[in-house]
């Protein structure tokens, strides 16, 4: 019996065995854990079919960065990003895992934050510390703490994180301002309550130190009452202790500098790139710091221990290293299964 329709026929077949290509993949898992500054890390794993080497799993923002694809037992997976889409090259791997970090799942009116996105299944959502809950569009599934588990669908949640003040008070100052002299008490509690405890406006200088540089407490003595026959006292000793911790400062990175032979990128190299970051006025704070760590340790380092050092939060690290990079003071790359950071130098 000859066939009437052969193309026909063919083509179904090939339909046929494409099939399990377009449902090569379920969501078995999803996770956000929003940060302060409206950054969000998001954590997925996706199940795979059998018969598939190459899947393409949607991504919750078009902003991403930091994405790591791995399988289930932590191998790094090749992957590549096509608008909002990835596409993974699994081979033989049944779960693949995805991690990334996006600004686009949420927005801000005033005091009041908003997260909002469409989730297949269930999905776990950690606000920042503190945060509170103002707005639901339905039921949550479990809140437990800072973690609220929203149901599958459209998901909108707001949320207003309070801005704690500072009310700390030193008891050893107010009883040792009681026992001096026998003048009129009021105005000298209000001197040592004002430099505890600032109000409105003003803020404590200990707590924008360095992170590089030990925390030292002031022990000088009140300028509102100077010991008798002490005049300038308090000031000498309040250059010394700044003296103090100068040196300890300098000691501290002397220590941390690579020791022994040449540096990797050689030390006229960072010698120069020393001398141009000086010049280069539109540098913040963390972004100097950075660099000057990097010189400290012969132009390259794991970017978790930048980050470290400097004591800053992942997404800040994450977009001061991308600014640098755009100028082309530095360069991004991955070494096993850590970003590396190391300098540009020309």
């Amino acid at each position: 019996m000859r066939l009437k329709y052969p193309l026909l026929i063919l083509t179904l077949a090939l339909l046929t065995s494409l099939l399990p290509y377009a449902s090569a993949q379920s969501v078995e898992a999803l996770s956000l854990t929003v940060y302060p500054d409206g950054y969000v890390l998001v954590n997925e794993s996706v199940v795979t079919a059998n018969y598939t080497v190459v899947l393409s799993v949607p991504l919750l923002g078009k902003d991403v960065e930091g994405l790591v694809v791995t399988d289930g037992r932590g191998n790094m997976l090749p992957f590549e990003v096509n608008g909002s889409n990835v596409t993974v090259y699994f081979g033989n791997a049944s779960l693949i895992e995805l991690s990334y970090f996006t600004p686009d799942l949420t927005s801000k009116r005033g005091a009041i934050w908003n997260l909002t996105l469409y989730s297949p299944i269930p999905v776990e959502i950690t606000l920042p510390d503190k945060a509170v809950i103002v707005d639901l569009n339905t039921v949550p599934l479990r809140i437990s703490g800072n973690s609220v588990v929203m149901p599958n669908g459209t998901v909108s949640l707001s949320y207003v994180i309070p801005i704690a003040g500072s009310t700390t008070s030193s008891s050893s100052q107010s009883s040792s301002s009681s026992s001096q002299g026998t003048g009129p008490t009021s105005s000298s509690s209000s001197v040592q309550t004002s430099s505890s405890s600032p109000g409105p406006g003003t803020s404590s200088s200990t707590s924008s130190q360095p992170t590089s540089f030990p925390k030292t407490s002031s022990s000088s003595p009140s300028p509102s009452a100077p010991p008798r026959g002490s005049s300038g006292r308090g000031l000498w000793v309040a250059v010394v202790l700044g003296a103090v911790v100068l040196v300890a400062g300098a000691a501290y990175w002397y220590l941390r500098r690579p020791r022994g032979g040449v540096e990797p990128l050689g030390k006229e190299g960072l010698e120069r790139f020393r001398k141009k970051i000086e010049g280069m006025e539109d540098l913040n704070d963390d972004e100097r710091g950075a660099l000057l760590y990097l010189i400290e340790n012969g132009g390259k380092a794991p970017q978790s221990k930048v980050r470290s050092a400097l004591g800053i939060p992942k997404t800040t690290a994450w977009r001061m290293f991308k600014r640098l990079e755009e100028r082309g003071l530095v360069r991004v790359y991955k070494l096993g299964r850590e970003n590396w950071v190391e300098l540009v130098i020309e």
